[in-house]
């Protein structure tokens, strides 16, 4: 018993000096000699575990294969790795295939999806050939319409001289062909644009032209030419020719007297065998005179500016005249000139 207590005594010891030793120790070679003590467990782990796996792996199974007959019977011996194996690859197969069959099915419905599209779309482009050969035909029409007009108030050639667009059979390049059509129509247009343009600048012109002429008729209503210009009977003294300088329109009693056109009154009195009469100076030196009036509308004085259509006086039988009527008369230059055509410049 004593001797097993001195070897007690003594290990007890050793274990003493060995942990005042480690105390000795840095901290790094402490880490160090825990991470060495970590890692080595870990292979041994790891050895055994590869031992045991390889174990089970090298065991063998044994299928016999009996014949009916007498003859030999066959061993075969497969080893757990060769199943192993077989079966990640049998199941790897199944994964593969069971995703391919997917990846098929769905691309069979975009096949599906697809035509219906292409479907659809050869329709909407058979639709839009059918709208754009009636865009073109109409276009043309418009085209040959403007072309119509414009001639007929100038003589300057202002639309170019397109062939008419025509689509041919449906083939590869019936969009771009399309295409192309409309790009060429649009290029028309931006020149019929053009020269509706110069059409509306015309128009306005030949507006304020009729304005600042005499081309309205000179009465809110319709009178009876009982007049006209030129040589006549006058009607007073009955054995005399005369020359009628203007036309007299005879109309009820009161009647509203229109400004023919834009200016300047120049005269607005009494005057002789002309009565009550108002002069009128326009532009391009035109000026127009009415006579006979009742009395002067509102406004109407010697430096006045009058529009077309304004009220300059009514309807009267003052001066030389034997019955209510407008004597009417056109200047250019001083001289008379035959009233009737700018009296119906816009009927």
């Amino acid at each position: 018993m004593a001797t097993y207590r001195r070897k007690d005594t003594r290990n007890i010891q050793v274990i003493r000096e060995r942990n005042t030793s480690m105390y000795h120790k840095s901290g790094w070679q402490k880490f160090k000699e825990g991470w060495y003590l970590f890692w080595s467990e870990v292979g041994r782990q790891l050895r055994l575990l590869f031992t045991k796996i390889h174990e089970k792996g090298s065991q063998r199974l044994t299928i016999m294969v009996v014949p009916h007959s007498e003859k030999k019977t066959i061993n075969i011996h497969i080893s757990n790795y060769f199943l192993f194996f077989t079966t990640v690859l049998l199941v790897a197969m199944v994964i593969t295939s069971m995703y391919t069959i997917s990846e098929n099915a769905q691309a069979n419905k975009q096949v599906v999806i697809l035509r219906q599209l292409d479907n659809h779309n050869r329709t909407q482009i058979s639709e839009y050939k059918s709208s754009i050969e009636s865009l073109s035909e109409r276009f043309y029409n418009f085209k040959s319409d403007i072309g119509t007009v414009i001639s007929g108030v100038s003589s300057e050639k202002n639309l170019q001289q397109l062939d008419p667009i025509e689509i041919k059979e449906e083939s590869k390049s019936s969009v771009a062909k399309g295409v192309k059509n409309l790009e060429q129509m649009q290029f028309e247009l931006d020149v019929i644009r053009e020269n509706v343009k110069r059409l509306g600048k015309y128009v306005i012109d030949h507006k304020r032209l009729l304005r600042e002429m005499p081309s309205r008729y000179p009465l809110q209503m319709r009178g009876r030419l009982t007049s006209k210009y030129g040589p006549r009977v006058d009607p007073v003294y009955k054995w005399k020719i005369e020359n009628h300088p203007g036309i007299d329109l005879a109309v009820i009693p009161g009647t509203p007297i229109l400004a023919a056109a834009d200016g300047t009154v120049r005269m607005a009195e009494y005057h002789g065998g002309y009565g009550l009469v108002v002069e009128i100076q326009h532009k391009y030196g035109i000026s127009t005179r009415y006579a006979h009036m009742m009395r002067f509308g509102p406004g109407i004085y010697p430096g006045a500016q009058v529009k077309q259509g304004q009220v300059i006086g009514y309807v009267g039988t003052t001066g030389k005249s034997t019955g209510y009527h407008l004597h009417y008369e056109v200047r250019i230059g001083g001289e008379t000139v035959n009233p009737l055509p700018y009296a119906t410049m816009l009927e």
